[in-house]
């Protein structure tokens, strides 16, 4: 039996790649510097700071470069991409310096032309004397299959220069010595197989991956195709029959055992020669192990999945807040209305009764503005979309906003269109997204300042500005602005910062209108400038009037039933409804309710759905089930207000929704 020559398994001495050339010629054609400098990878010496002291002409010839552009003109990093040279200053030299050596770092160089190429870099930092030097080993990795068409002619011209020459036998160890650097700091072995012979070779490099001595694969059956994963195996012999078949290369990922008996990850590539009759003649493979990288792409997984169930977590968590929140809402809102019925002459008591009533629509609106934002991340906010008039909606938020505007004492610019403008959007939406940035503006607006609102047609497109003469916005956070929870460090100092979540609303507001918005600012201190663009409705005009209708009223007299478990809620709104005449009494739980049903016989019921004993559908279920209530009004008052608590209010038998804090006045104009 035949044994294969391998360019690995001559002499074990190595001579470093930094020395002087050698001066000595072992053979007219072939020396040791022919072999370095035409080895089948490119090879680099550099000192610690990485510039080169020795290039071989492959590594050059690859960028298109001369060996005297490189060596001690440039560094290994002033070769590579700018993405590549952020890499090596903040993991490859960080790494090189901590633990000695980078393995299977893929970057890409700049070819002297200015396309990249591909590489595939492997460093170890290595102590010679007093000096220290790096040997980097380079493979382009897009030509995986010339290298080992190269290491193949490497070989035979090798062995032929052993049994021709015998005085090159030095240069030929050198050479060898030289390939297994490659492959050792390639992480890689190598085996081939004579098809006719059934001769396997195993590189002493491939060995060593798996952690024997050089020589045990002789002596175990299978050698390392026994060491495969017995589930990858089957895999691994189809990829290899399919690329004799058909003359491609194969690629596969497997498992094989180590010596210390875990699992490990190998890539492998090969491929076929062919004898003169076109049959196989020998198989060739290469092996790198990719452990490392196995273990980073399934932690980067189960970082993925972590940051999945956090991020949904979150989103979770603010809507539960958002209801928790507005139970307490609720009462204040009663006993603010009630406030307001009365006639108050003392005029600390209306001071206290207006600032009660802004600090109240105040912590409404961050309450409204979490919950309607952890809509939106989670897909659930649906428009209700109408052909309306823009200045409409910039009339509504200039109402809106005008108490925080006069607050601070600023002047409020508005610029309605010249012509009218329609678009196809939801109108409390719309107008929300317009009131956020005014309110924005306020905030962040010294006392006295500027306000600008204005809007125009371009194109097909309706441009909505806010601008403000405020604290303006650093170019390094223009780019965050819109972020959930984003603060600038100079708002932190005003008291009216908020939570910062008015901004990620009205872009996710605006971008499910399909528009687009944007923040410039010329930096502290000089203004910000907030830009909606919507897309303008493709119809007309609208017929007759583009503003919401308000109904007209006439007063009633009701019987109502206000079903609670929040005792200062039930009773904070029945007081509300009994100064405007109507009948009211409360019960505190669902079983209590449907007891005061039958005894009080009211024709309106109010009914919290978060009720003990019986929760508010089913309430709403029995007594639409009960013929003897026929014509009775439902309605819902409850901190769920999710589109999806509205379909099953809706299917529960409910007539009307109010999400809390309800207004008592839109529950009147209900009732009337």
């Amino acid at each position: 039996m035949r044994a294969c020559v391998c360019p690995q398994r001559a002499a074990r001495r190595a001579t470093p790649l930094y020395i002087e050339p050698m001066t000595q010629v072992f053979h007219p054609t072939l020396s040791f510097e022919t072999l370095f400098e035409q080895a089948a990878c490119g090879l680099i010496v550099t000192d610690v700071d990485g510039r080169i002291l020795r290039a071989n002409t492959t590594f050059c010839n690859w960028l298109g470069l001369r060996a005297a552009d490189c060596i001690g003109q440039l560094r290994v990093q002033d070769l590579l991409t700018a993405g590549g040279k952020v890499f090596h200053q903040t993991h490859w030299a960080p790494l090189l310096h901590m633990q000695g050596s980078v393995a299977e770092v893929k970057l890409s160089m700049l070819h002297r032309d200015g396309h990249n190429v591909p590489m595939l870099l492997n460093a170890v930092r290595r102590e010679h004397g007093d000096t220290t030097y790096v040997e980097i080993a380079v493979m382009m990795v897009a030509d995986r299959h010339k290298y080992e068409q190269e290491l193949l002619l490497a070989r035979q011209k090798a062995e032929a220069s052993v049994v021709a020459h015998q005085t090159a036998q030095r240069a030929l160890q050198e050479s060898r010595d030289v390939l297994s650097l490659a492959m050792r700091g390639a992480r890689m072995g190598a085996w081939s197989h004579e098809r006719h012979a059934s001769n396997v070779w195993w590189s002493r490099e491939l060995e060593e991956l798996a952690g024997f001595d050089e020589g045990t694969f002789d002596g175990i059956p299978g050698g390392f195709f026994g060491r495969i994963h017995p589930e990858d195996r089957p895999a691994f012999d189809t990829a290899v029959e399919h690329a004799v078949t058909t003359g491609d290369d194969y690629v596969i990922e497997f498992r094989y055992r180590h010596a210390d008996n875990t699992w490990r990850w190998m890539e492998g590539r090969g491929r076929s020669t062919y004898g003169r009759d076109g049959q196989p003649d020998v198989i060739y493979g290469l092996g790198t192990d990719i452990t490392d990288r196995r273990h980073a792409e399934e932690q980067l997984q189960h970082l993925n999945l972590e940051l999945s169930k956090a991020d949904r977590r979150k989103d979770e968590f603010l809507a539960t807040l958002a209801h928790e929140l507005r139970n307490p809402l609720a009462p204040m809102r009663n006993v603010l209305e009630v406030l307001r019925l009365k006639d108050v002459a003392d005029p600390q008591l209306k001071w206290a009764r207006e600032v009660f009533d802004r600090q109240l629509q105040h912590m409404t609106h961050l309450v409204d503005d979490l919950l309607e934002v952890s809509r939106i991340t989670q897909g659930k906010l649906e428009l209700r979309k109408q052909h309306l008039e823009l200045a409409w909606a910039m009339q509504a938020a200039m109402e809106a906003a005008r108490p925080s505007v006069q607050a601070s004492s600023h002047h409020l610019s508005v610029t309605l269109p010249a012509e009218p403008i329609f678009l196809d959007a939801d109108p409390t939406r719309l107008s929300q997204m317009i009131l956020n940035l005014l309110n924005n503006a306020a905030k962040y607006t010294p006392p006295g300042g500027q306000i600008l609102l204005c809007a125009e047609r371009m194109g097909d497109e309706a441009v909505i500005t806010v601008r403000d003469s405020g604290i303006g916005i650093p170019q390094e956070h223009l780019s965050s602005v819109f972020e959930m929870f984003s603060q600038l460090a100079p708002a932190l100092d005003r008291s009216q910062g908020g939570l910062g979540i008015g901004l990620a609303l009205v872009r996710g507001l605006v971008e499910l209108h399909g528009g687009t918005i944007t923040a410039h600012s010329e930096g502290i201190g000089k203004g910000s400038e907030f830009t909606i663009r919507l897309p303008v409705s493709q119809a007309s005009h609208a017929s007759g009037n583009d503003a919401p209708d308000e109904c007209d009223s006439h007063t009633a007299i009701r019987r109502v039933l206000v079903v609670d478990d929040n005792e200062d809620a039930a009773l904070s709104l029945a007081m509300v409804l009994e100064l405007e005449g109507h009948a009211v009494q409360t019960a505190g739980d669902g079983a209590a309710g449907l007891d005061a049903l039958v005894a009080f016989a009211p024709d309106v019921v109010v009914l919290d759905i978060g009720l003990p004993n019986l929760n508010g559908y089913e309430v709403a279920r029995r007594i639409r089930a009960d013929t003897r209530m026929t014509g009775i009004l439902l309605i819902a008052v409850t901190g769920w207000g999710q589109q999806q608590d509205k379909q099953a209010a809706i299917e529960a038998g409910f007539d009307h929704h109010f999400t809390k804090p309800v207004d008592p006045r839109d529950l009147l104009r209900l009732l009337e």
